[in-house]
Parts: C-alpha cells; sequence; structure tokens
C-alpha cells in the first residue's frame, strides 16, 4: 500500500486527490505493466518520487527514509527503473487534463485559452550514455538537457515536454506541441519561433499565434512581407509570402503543402520601463479583428509571455530542479515526467487555495503552497500568501551573492587527481 511519512500531510493528502492508487495502479495495467506485491509498488514508487522532487536536495538515499524505512537506496533506484515510462506518461496527461478542466485554467483572455511555450536546459550527470545522446556545452562540461516545454498561462500548469539535445533548436517542433492544443487557443511564443511554416502549421490547427518579429522580418517594402492596410497606429495587416527557398527543416512534402501566403497583422508598441532605454517591439499574430482583439491587449498579451520564465524559476530555485540525477537517457525521460508531476500537484494546490480566496492563481504563492504541503499539520488549513498585483514591478539586473573562489575543474577528473598527487 502506498504510503509516506506523517512529515508531509499536505502531500499525502494532494496525492490521495490527484494520484489515488486505484488510478495508479489502473494505468499501469492498463499500460502492459506486471508487478508482483512488495513495498516498493508502482504506486508507492511514483508517491515516493514525487515526494522526493518536492524536497530540495533529496536523494535517493535520504528518501527511503519517506516510505517508512526498509527500504534501501538502491531498492528505491530500482523501484523507479521498474516503472514503464509509457505509465508516467499516462500519469502526466491524467494530472495536466485534470488541470486544463480545473481551477487552474479559470483565466481566460476574451474566451481564449492562452498558453505559452520555451526551451529550458537542465545539467545531468556525466555519464556517457547522456554525454552521447544530448551533448555537452563544453569538453570536459556536464551534459546538457533541452527541454521544450508548454504550460498553461494563468494558472502556470505544465501541460507538455520535449526533451530534445541541447544543441537542437526548438522552434521546428512547433507541430509536436500544437498536438496538445485545441482549436480557438492562443500561443504565444519568443521571436524564434516567427516563421512562415510554423504560422501556416498553426493555422492549420486552428490555434492563434502571437509571436515577437525579428527585425529583419518586419513588413516592408521590397521583402516578401508586405502592409496591406493600417488598422492604426502601430497596427496593420499584413502578407506573408511563402519564401522561394526551401529551408531543411521543412521537409519536400510539407513545403508542397504550404499556401502561397497568408494574411497576418502586425502590431508595433514602444516598450518604457525605468533603468531600460524605450524600445521598439513588433509582434505578428493571426487574431485580425481589431475591434475584438485591440493592439494595446495584443500587446499586453505578448507581455504575459514572461509567466513562462517565472514557471522556469520555479522549477529550478524554488524546487530546485536545476540538475537532473538519473544516468540513463530512459531515466532522464523518465524523471522530466516525475518533475511534471510533482510541479503540477503544486499547482493544483495553489488552484485551490485560489478559489477559496477568489484570488487569481497567478498571484498563489508557490513558495508558500510548496511550505505548507511539505509542513502543514494534517488538519491545518489551506491557507496560503497571495501576493499582492504588482504589474510593471522590475528589480536591478544584478546579483549580491559571491560565487565560488574555487577554480573550474578544465582536465579529466583522473588526470587532474594525479596532479595533485
Amino acid at each position: 500500500m502506498a504510503s509516506i511519512g506523517r512529515w508531509g500531510a499536505g502531500v499525502k493528502r494532494s496525492l490521495e486527490e490527484l494520484l489515488p492508487v486505484g488510478l495508479i495502479e489502473r494505468e499501469a495495467r492498463a499500460c502492459g505493466h506486471r508487478w508482483r506485491e512488495r513495498k516498493l509498488g508502482p504506486a508507492a514508487t511514483v508517491w515516493l518520487w514525487v515526494a522526493q522532487l518536492l524536497l530540495p536536495g533529496c536523494s535517493s538515499a535520504r528518501a527511503r527514509h519517506l516510505c517508512g524505512g526498509g527500504a534501501s537506496a538502491g531498492a528505491v533506484c530500482q523501484a523507479k527503473a521498474r516503472l514503464p515510462l509509457a505509465l508516467l506518461g499516462r500519469l502526466h496527461r491524467h494530472v495536466a487534463g485534470v488541470l486544463a478542466r480545473g481551477g487552474a485554467a479559470g483565466w481566460r483572455w476574451r474566451g481564449h485559452r492562452v498558453l505559452g511555450a520555451d526551451g529550458v536546459c537542465y545539467h545531468a550527470p556525466d555519464a556517457p550514455a547522456l554525454r552521447g545522446r544530448f551533448g555537452c556545452k563544453k569538453p570536459l562540461g556536464y551534459p546538457l538537457v533541452r527541454a521544450l516545454t508548454l504550460f498553461e498561462l494563468g494558472g502556470g500548469a505544465m501541460l507538455h515536454q520535449v526533451p530534445l539535445p541541447h544543441r537542437r533548436q526548438e522552434a521546428p517542433l512547433l507541430g509536436r506541441l500544437l498536438r496538445h492544443l485545441s482549436r480557438g487557443d492562443v500561443l504565444v511564443l519568443d521571436r524564434a519561433f516567427a516563421s512562415f511554416g510554423n504560422l501556416c502549421l498553426a493555422a492549420a490547427a486552428g490555434v492563434h499565434l502571437v509571436a515577437r518579429l525579428r527585425a529583419p522580418l518586419v513588413a516592408r517594402r521590397g521583402t516578401r512581407r508586405t502592409v496591406l492596410a493600417r488598422l492604426g497606429p502601430g497596427d496593420a495587416l499584413v502578407r506573408w509570402d511563402r519564401p522561394r527557398e526551401r529551408t531543411p527543416a521543412v521537409s519536400l512534402r510539407r513545403w508542397l503543402r504550404l499556401p502561397a501566403g497568408l494574411e497576418l497583422r502586425q502590431v508595433t508598441v514602444r516598450v518604457r520601463r525605468r533603468g531600460y532605454r524605450t524600445r521598439r517591439v513588433t509582434v505578428v499574430t493571426s487574431l485580425l479583428d481589431p475591434a475584438r482583439y485591440p493592439a494595446a491587449e495584443v500587446a499586453k498579451l505578448y507581455a504575459r509571455r514572461w509567466e513562462v520564465e517565472t514557471c522556469f524559476r520555479h522549477l529550478k530555485q524554488t524546487l530546485d530542479l536545476g540538475r537532473l540525477r538519473c544516468k540513463t537517457v530512459a531515466g532522464v525521460r523518465k524523471e522530466l515526467l516525475a518533475r511534471a508531476l510533482a510541479y503540477n500537484l503544486v499547482r493544483a494546490t495553489m488552484a485551490k487555495a485560489a478559489a477559496l480566496r477568489g484570488a487569481d492563481p497567478e498571484r498563489v504563492s508557490f513558495a508558500d503552497t510548496l511550505s505548507w504541503l511539505l509542513l502543514a499539520a494534517a488538519d491545518a488549513p489551506l491557507r496560503v500568501t497571495v501576493n499582492p498585483a504588482r504589474p510593471g514591478r522590475f528589480e536591478p539586473r544584478r546579483v549580491k551573492a559571491y560565487r565560488t573562489n574555487y577554480l573550474l575543474l578544465n582536465r579529466p577528473r583522473a588526470e587532474a587527481r594525479r596532479k595533485v598527487a
């Protein structure tokens, strides 16, 4: 029977609501997994892994105490290795679906669900398999795993991840994200995704894109991007013609199916922030109706893309998950899904707290919700901090803490050890 110790009553309560034992075992059987009755069955292992990820810096040797003792660190690792990747994928889709239907999806922009996506890199153990699959930034550095991640803005739920080698670009993989969106959704992206092929993909899927443009892609005379009509100050209806040459990222079959051109909307705004120079930001979107979608509102919508970076900060700093622990490619894929379960568990609790307080889920403190899950008593009410609305808040881009004074390891460890000896 799955159980964790008395320390995390909030974690246990949330797991029982979101990932009950019966659901985990039913999904395990559905994906063909067979197991014998033991202390660390599939349900107990999933609960243990999620609880371990919620405890910052918790190793497998420490995590074995969460299930009441009697299991070694090696037994915990073996239990994780026995979990099928398909099982964790099913559980992740179940939790993401619950969040999409529940309170975490309460925010809508003019009737549309809004999502954001971007890539993030995680350090992985220095194992030959990971070095060969994902690559390293430096010859003697740790392997870097890039994960293209899809979030729901407003609630912050993580909906999908695509693990990639760190040198792989995310923009050509937009189609893999569109499978997890519905018609009428709005996807906010950075400038790397603004291309004719991606805009055609989104239009075919019925998804509206809002993406920032690089300066060479702004519509002007003498290019294949021309202005058709002026809709207002900094607001124009433009036409993008299909590029003359096919890029290597687009197959010939897909290239031949692309339309000859697209009608889009180009919105340019001036951004003024204290301590920064005034900048012109241009976004392109398929939201063509200026009456229903005013240019100022489209610009404010793109500004919410920064919430994706906030989600990454919660993953890498608040939850202290900047480094992966598994040493195999299959283990890394499982660990990314387990991280998504732990992260969405906190988001589900935040949505519940927001509903009780009548506040937006994005204003509920992620760190305080995590503390409530870990430290609150079993009968403690769900009372967490709701941050004030602080649009336009800024801080100086400076660090106060000093970095370590130790030298970098710039040669193989065995060679450095021989030199010291």
